[in-house]
């Protein structure tokens, strides 16, 4: 009923990448990583001030630690598809 040997395809090999092409993939990965991690750190540090600022003055560091966790997370996302899904990942 149900053919269970997968059938072979005739795959062509992908095209090597020049020098060029993998020194800006190791570029953007490396700039990735660093972004994610500072964004990541930023939120941390203002996160912790602002949880032992009073309350009255704790709202802009609240707001700005928010903002980079949501900006360290969209930049990890996108640096995610990029590095697994996008049209130059590694297949």
């Amino acid at each position: 009923m149900f053919d269970l040997t997968p059938e072979e395809q005739a795959e062509t090999p992908a095209k090597p990448l020049t020098p060029k092409q993998q020194a800006a993939r190791l570029k953007a990965k490396k700039r990735n990583v660093v972004a994610v991690i500072i964004c990541g750190v930023l939120c941390v540090v203002l996160g912790v001030v602002a949880a032992v600022l009073p309350s009255e003055v704790a709202t802009p560091w609240m707001f700005a630690s928010y903002a980079a966790g949501y900006v360290g997370v969209l930049w990890g996302l996108a640096a995610l598809w990029a590095h697994c899904m996008g049209p130059n990942s590694a297949k």
